[in-house]
């Protein structure tokens, strides 16, 4: 995939195009080296003015070697004339955020950070998935089955430029792993902070018109210590169960049980905030193939559950974070969907939502669930602070349970964030 390598200083990066693809390799001077780079690591950290800031290329590096060997000193020991870059290179995508990118709190809207993030791993995957293997069966588009979860650190604001950095962590035979974290710039100051963290699972599909739709065996990725391979591992057997957890949960799941009747509901209860949006998949949604891309969809779902949340809380709300993504099956152009948000917890101050989407053919009108999913938000006041949501009201033995799950993924995922908190210390 040809990609444009474009980057300005200062000021000038919000006058070139929106959609910056950048290649400062020295920054991933580990695994995870954007956390560690020159320019990374801390929270409004100030890039020095000595840094280089002009992209190069790699004319023979593997991902291995260059994590191994602290990424700086490869990569200058590789400069020389243009060449194509290594398959599994990272990769840093960047855009400037635009006043048609905000939320009504005048946030950037979580919708927006998540198309970033999925633009960034359908490249970086796509790029890993044909960098090896059975050519005659290819070439392979990758396609999001997954997103393990995602945190919301921080707002981003207009005028920021967002900084997506994505890379292939872990192989299955059949999938890949890709870790992404997202950084808001001020180009005024230089001053850099950490957004959002995300954890995606991709399949590979080969793009010669087959209809089936098999996902096909994908290069495993090389240079792993046995530390790295292992965690990896427990890390896709876990979310390979979970996704087959949610599979097993559809099983009879259909429209008469998604949707519940609106009218004289009672306020605070779960049918009275229940939201459904609906749109036609064009073209431009789509990548090869005519699927839907990830993205588009994920803001939708961004904006239903949003809806739902506010509904209940009569107040504004932001993403604070995503439990899981599961994608079951592909929407083509020319489909209907419709993600329907229902609120199944609320601790004080948070409102966890579930999103059930289906797709309509609508030459035949049959639906299929094709995406499940939970959001987490907060109700924020005029002062920008986190404020209690009122009770959800339980009407059905089915709300009930549904509450029962909801607050044990709650203190799940709230104990795993304490662990992460401790383990910076």
């Amino acid at each position: 995939m040809a990609l444009c390598s474009v980057v300005a200083r200062g000021l000038g990066r919000a006058q070139i195009a929106p959609l910056l693809v950048r290649r400062n390799f020295s920054r991933w001077n580990s695994r995870y080296g954007w956390q560690r780079g020159r320019w990374g690591g801390q929270t409004n950290s100030r890039r020095p003015s000595s840094s280089p800031d002009v992209p190069f290329v790699v004319t023979s590096l593997s991902l291995g070697s260059f994590f191994s060997s602290g990424g700086k000193n490869s990569a200058q020991s590789s400069l020389s004339k243009p060449a194509s870059l290594p398959d599994t290179m990272p990769v840093e995508l960047s855009r400037v955020m635009l006043p048609d990118d905000t939320n009504p709190m005048g946030n950037v809207h979580g919708g927006t950070i998540l198309k970033l993030i999925e633009h960034a791993g359908v490249i970086v995957s796509t790029r890993h998935c044909n960098s090896a293997g059975d050519r005659s069966k290819g070439p392979f588009i990758t396609a999001l089955a997954r997103v393990e979860h995602m945190d919301f650190y921080q707002p981003m604001y207009v005028g920021e430029v967002a900084q997506v950095h994505a890379a292939v962590t872990y192989t299955s035979p059949h999938s890949c792993e890709v870790t992404a974290e997202v950084w808001a710039e001020n180009v005024l100051t230089g001053d850099r902070r950490r957004t959002n963290r995300a954890m995606l699972w991709y399949v590979a599909f080969p793009t010669n018109g087959n209809s089936a739709l098999k996902p096909v065996a994908v290069p495993q990725l090389e240079g792993l210590t046995a530390g790295e391979a292992s965690e990896g591992l427990k890390r896709y057997k876990a979310q390979k169960a979970s996704r087959a957890s949610a599979s097993d949960s559809m099983q009879g799941l259909t429209h008469p049980n998604i949707y519940q009747p609106l009218s004289d509901a009672p306020e605070h209860t779960v049918q009275s905030s229940q939201t459904t949006l609906a749109t036609l998949v064009l073209p431009s949604d789509c990548v090869r193939g005519n699927y839907l891309m990830g993205g588009p969809l994920m803001k939708m779902m961004d904006s239903a559950a949003g809806i739902c949340a506010a509904r209940h809380s009569r107040s504004p709300v932001v993403t604070a974070c995503i439990n899981a993504i599961d994608f079951h099956g592909p929407v083509r152009n020319g489909e209907a969907i419709f993600c329907t948000a229902r609120l199944v917890f609320c601790s004080e101050k948070s409102m966890m939502v579930e999103i059930i989407t289906e797709a309509e053919g609508l030459a035949s009108g049959s639906r299929r669930v094709v995406n499940t999913a939970y959001f987490t938000f907060v109700s924020i006041g005029f002062d920008r602070k986190a404020h209690e949501v009122p009770p959800l009201i339980l009407t059905s033995d089915e709300d009930h349970q549904r509450f029962k799950e909801g607050k044990a993924r709650y203190e799940e995922r709230k104990k795993a964030r304490m662990l992460e908190k401790s383990s910076k210390k």
